[in-house]
């Protein structure tokens, strides 16, 4: 036998928007309680309260939370901004990363680790090429330290794609002779690197 199609009466109409009713007074009493303007989110706080307690357990956006919390009590540490800008690299967050070393070389600006990080942040926000301000950032990072290899890396992949041979073989020949023998990355590099005198 078929079956009639399902209508809505009146009174389901008033049902309805009785429910809806309901459900937005309690959306903004629930609002009224924990959400103020202005204020920061309570609940997101509470969890980092948590985090905070078990450090080793932690994903990189969780542990920037944590740290982002030591570093608005404390704007001027730089090792906080460091360990900041090093857990919003590893969550994902190349821009915020940069920020965050950025403000750690304004307080000390002799520090090449930083001057590195700053720079391989901005690769990554700049999808692996090597810009103008990474390219800076880590001269800046040999300057302090020659023994910077990330920076030796990608200071010899920008040299590479500007055709630059000598500038590839300044930068890598030292890095291929840190890297143990065994080392697949070592490989890659001798087999990428120019011979002298071409491009």
């Amino acid at each position: 036998r078929a079956v009639a199609p399902v209508r809505a009466g009146s009174k389901d109409r008033i049902w309805t928007l009785a429910g809806t009713g309901v459900a937005v007074a309690a959306a903004l009493g629930l609002y009224l309680v924990v959400g103020t303007a202005g204020l920061p989110d309570q609940a997101f706080e509470r969890r980092v309260d948590e985090w905070a307690t078990r450090p080793d357990m932690l994903e990189g956006p969780q542990i920037a939370a944590v740290v982002g919390r030591i570093v608005r009590e404390q704007p001027n540490n730089r090792e906080a901004l460091t360990m900041l800008g090093a857990a919003r690299f590893d969550a994902g967050d190349p821009i915020g990363a940069a920020s965050a070393f950025r403000r750690a070389l304004a307080l000390n600006p002799e520090d090449a680790q930083s001057w590195a990080r700053l720079g391989e942040s901005l690769v990554r926000a700049n999808d692996g090429a090597v810009g103008v301000d990474a390219e800076a950032a880590f001269l800046e990072a040999l300057k302090r330290d020659p023994d910077q290899l990330g920076a030796r890396y990608f200071l010899g992949e920008a040299a590479l794609a500007r055709g630059d041979a000598a500038g590839v073989r300044e930068m890598w020949l030292p890095l291929i002779a840190a890297l143990d023998p065994a080392d697949p990355r070592r490989t890659d590099l001798e087999r990428r690197l120019p011979p002298g005198g071409a491009a």
